[in-house]
């Protein structure tokens, strides 16, 4: 996943698969398949790692801002050593298909517009899903869910990328890496670079200083008042690194390359333009104001330079690449299992039914309170739940 989980839509369902006539495919996309087979496998994977699905709720959370949680992944019926859950709710089933169908339109578009994801586009993904995984797993503890272990797992510390995605197949892991490299080079194709390697370094080539490896001074303020008595004294003489020192959250110092600096700010910091050590005018972020100073410029090396390159030509591209993903949406050719719902053109997304069809509940009795049977799992192991699928 690449800050998303494309189209990943939180739907509410009780439709329940049958154990019998089910169908080769889960959907079909412009032609193209998702198997049963292929669904099941996935649904299961994250149904066997409560580390994964604890990424995929605080990845839900701070995209929602807040405003809710994944449906819970795990249906009823378990092993008999009480260990796993062996069935998987039809909420969250329905969702990740409705992923998985992001997924196919993103795929088929870049290749019909030829776009190339070479073997450095992957490494370079995968780095970044293991850096996205560890920053979603500690920012998630510093919000209202922390202490819910939905979301940490039950642990003290966060969870590292390295330690959730060794809870998966390493084919889940692979696909979901060659995913991201595919659409950050469609990014790059979209704003107008290219993907491979002679076409980062030439945009490198011509725009040098957005990558100047840069060392600064901050300091943060709670209002835009105490910014500019800040920055009044500054221009009364009193050095800036002084200054810094005395605000709330000042002082802080170091270097980094310019654009991921300023990737972090608004537009209107405009870093690029700020002479050397002159302070900054008073800079709005999250709540707050701050103030800042480039103390020293350097040129970097490509190589060191890559992965700052890639990111900035991606964030050119990234809403053409929306829009032309839009489209595709719009035009597609999509058809679901009816078990799983109904592909909605206007929303493009899967659309499931509130109630499940009579003959397609496996295991009726288990809406009554008492329950003392369990029926066969599309998953292979018993399941006491209706809505399960996996």
């Amino acid at each position: 996943m690449k800050r998303f989980l494309i189209l990943l839509a939180v739907v509410a369902g009780g439709l329940a698969l049958s154990a019998h006539s089910i169908p080769k495919y889960a959907a079909v996309v412009n032609g193209i398949a998702i198997t049963q087979q292929k669904l099941n496998g996935d649904v299961t994977a994250i149904a066997r790692s409560a580390d994964y699905q604890c990424y995929l709720n605080a990845e839900e959370y701070l995209a929602s801002n807040g405003q809710g949680l994944l449906p819970p992944v795990d249906g009823a019926g378990q092993f008999s050593d009480g260990g796993l859950h062996t069935s998987v709710t039809m909420a969250f089933t329905a969702s990740f298909l409705d992923t998985a169908i992001g997924h196919q339109l993103v795929l088929g578009l870049a290749e019909h517009r030829h776009v190339v994801v070479t073997s450095q586009a992957v490494a370079s993904a995968r780095n970044a899903l293991v850096h996205q995984i560890t920053l979603a797993m500690t920012n998630v503890l510093q919000t209202q869910v922390a202490a819910n272990p939905r979301v940490n797992c039950g642990l003290p510390q966060p969870l590292t990328g390295t330690e959730v995605l060794a809870t998966m197949p390493t084919s889940f892991v692979d696909e979901e890496v060659h995913f991201d490299a595919t659409v950050g080079a469609f990014e790059e194709v979209m704003a107008g670079v290219g993907s491979t390697q002679p076409d980062l370094q030439s945009y490198f080539n011509h725009h040098r200083p957005m990558f100047d490896t840069s060392c600064i001074t901050v300091a943060f303020y709670t209002s835009a008042s105490a910014a500019q008595a800040a920055s009044a004294k500054v221009a009364a003489g009193t050095p800036f690194v002084q200054v810094a020192s005395q605000a709330p959250q000042g002082g802080p110092r170091g270097c980094g390359i310019l654009s991921e600096i300023s990737s972090v700010l608004p537009t209107s910091a405009n870093l690029s333009s700020l002479p050397l050590n002159t302070l900054s005018a008073p800079i709005p972020y999250n709540g707050q104001y701050l103030l800042l100073e480039i103390t020293r410029r350097s040129t970097t090396p490509y190589a060191t330079a890559q992965t700052a390159v890639e990111r900035a030509v991606q964030a050119a591209g990234a809403l053409k690449f929306q829009r032309a993903l839009y489209s595709e949406e719009k035009a597609a050719s999509v058809t679901v299992d009816p078990r799983y719902g109904r592909w909605v053109i206007n929303a493009a997304q899967v659309l499931v039914p509130l109630t499940p069809v009579a003959e397609d509940v496996l295991n009726p009795s288990v809406n009554s309170p008492s329950v003392t049977s369990a029926s066969a799992s599309p998953l292979g192991a018993p399941s006491t739940s209706t809505g399960q699928s996996g």
